[in-house]
């Protein structure tokens, strides 16, 4: 049963994440929408709240929760691949991202990796960015728990263990994700 979950769940994954190759569903140029909390960092796009994919009681099998906000896979590596129109980069790796319902928060590109990382996740066309605000999303009504499931990943120019800072309150961490290529240590 948690097979076919699993493969239900990466379907729906492709899906939401604009893998269909069409240049014209691309996100590129994408106006960034301001967070309800004021002013935004240049770039900084907010999470669409709206339609999770899902809703799990906590994060499990390879998404580690960060600062009890996010849950990331750290602990796999991402399959990363060539795919024209699915990002502002060369390869793209889908990858859910688990959010903490009713916390606030964000995910930052460092400075030295903004030309060739970018990120994006929501269940509708994804604004590509360096600064993914989370607002405190509302769990869904029937939600069968409290992190939300979104669709979405990284668009990179080639395979690298590469670093996002996460931040909920004061409290900031950096975690390193495998996309394409293995994180050594």
């Amino acid at each position: 049963m948690r097979a076919v979950s699993r493969v239900a769940v990466m379907t729906v994954l492709c899906l939401g994440a604009a893998c269909t190759g069409d240049p014209a569903a691309s996100p590129r140029g994408r106006t960034p929408v301001p967070s309800d909390g004021g002013a935004t960092s240049p770039g900084q796009v907010d999470l669409d709240c709206s339609d999770p994919i899902d809703t799990v009681p906590a994060p499990t099998g390879p998404r580690r929760g960060v600062l009890g906000i996010v849950g990331l896979d750290t602990t796999s590596t991402v399959q990363a691949a060539r795919a024209e129109g699915a990002g502002p980069h060369r390869l793209f790796a889908k990858t859910g991202l688990l959010v903490h319902a009713g916390r606030e928060g964000s995910l930052t590109v460092p400075a030295s990796w903004a030309s060739r990382l970018s990120i994006a996740w929501g269940n509708h066309a994804p604004a590509w960015t360096t600064v993914l605000h989370i607002p405190a999303c509302p769990a869904p009504p029937a939600a069968t728990g409290r992190w939300l499931v979104f669709p979405g990943g990284f668009s990179l120019d080639e395979a690298a263990c590469v670093p996002l800072r996460v931040r909920a309150g004061r409290e900031t961490a950096t975690v390193q994700v495998s996309v394409g290529a293995p994180c050594r240590g």
